[in-house]
């Protein structure tokens, strides 16, 4: 009797656990979810460790929705089920088109808009977008060298935020112009000269097909960036929870 009684209570316990796993796993696959920052280029907005929170249903879903991309191919133009364009300043998750890998970028370019940088300089249909210097600084990379930058807030059309520069004579400080295609975005890291975006071709992320989305980042929920203080040099971390839009 007293056998049978603890196998039901363990039978019970297992069912509420498999239980919550499910709506959780539900929650995470439709809802909210969270990923880390494994690279530079979104700085000083994001840095390398830094953990968001990804707002799955800002524009629908695809396949890719899902974890490991499992699920099946979406009969839309734009590859979604209750699909919603971007904004223009969004941050956004996304599967790359090639490699499967998860990257965070910002939008820059939407379908029908014509992209051009000349000399860092970037024009959306041909009209410069404005940026103001704030401050030059030196910082130490992820992987230990000094990177000297130039800090400008960009005044993207309806939405402003701060981008970093080495200069405007790199790789990929001229490119264009580019019509952005249906149902596609153009996409770049805030840290301009050290970002695989749409500017590059694979391994870069070219135009992103919509389809490829996973959500819009919206919170900051933890800074995992703990580097040494050094004299002269500028940190990027430490904002604990905040809006990222």
């Amino acid at each position: 009797m007293l056998n049978s009684k603890f196998w039901r209570g363990v039978r019970s316990e297992l069912l509420f656990f498999a239980l919550l796993f499910a709506v959780f796993m539900a929650f995470r696959t439709t809802a909210y979810a969270m990923y880390h920052i494994p690279s530079e280029s979104m700085l000083p907005t994001l840095a390398v460790g830094d953990r968001i929170a990804v707002n799955k249903f800002a524009y629908g879903y695809s396949r890719h929705s899902l974890p490991f991309s499992l699920g099946p191919e979406v009969d839309t133009p734009s590859g979604r089920i209750f699909g919603h364009a971007p904004k223009r300043g969004d941050i956004v998750v996304f599967k790359h088109p090639v490699t499967g890998e998860t990257y965070i970028k910002r939008v820059i370019g939407l379908p029908g808009d014509e992209i051009t940088l000349m000399r860092g300089r970037l024009y959306i249909n041909n009209v410069q977008v404005t940026r103001e210097l704030e401050e030059t600084y030196r910082y130490r990379e992820h992987r230990g060298d000094i990177a000297a930058v130039g800090l400008f807030r960009e005044d993207l059309p309806g939405h402003d935020h701060e981008i970093i520069e080495r200069g405007d004579d790199f790789s990929a400080d001229d490119f264009g112009p580019m019509k952005v295609p249906a149902h596609s975005l153009f996409v770049m890291g805030d840290n301009r000269d050290n970002s695989l975006d749409s500017r590059f071709t694979n391994p870069g992320v070219g135009m992103l097909p919509m389809e490829y989305l996973v959500g819009r980042a919206e919170y900051l929920v933890l800074s995992a960036n703990f580097d040494r203080k050094e004299p002269g040099l500028k940190k990027h971390n430490s904002r604990w929870f905040s809006r990222l839009r």
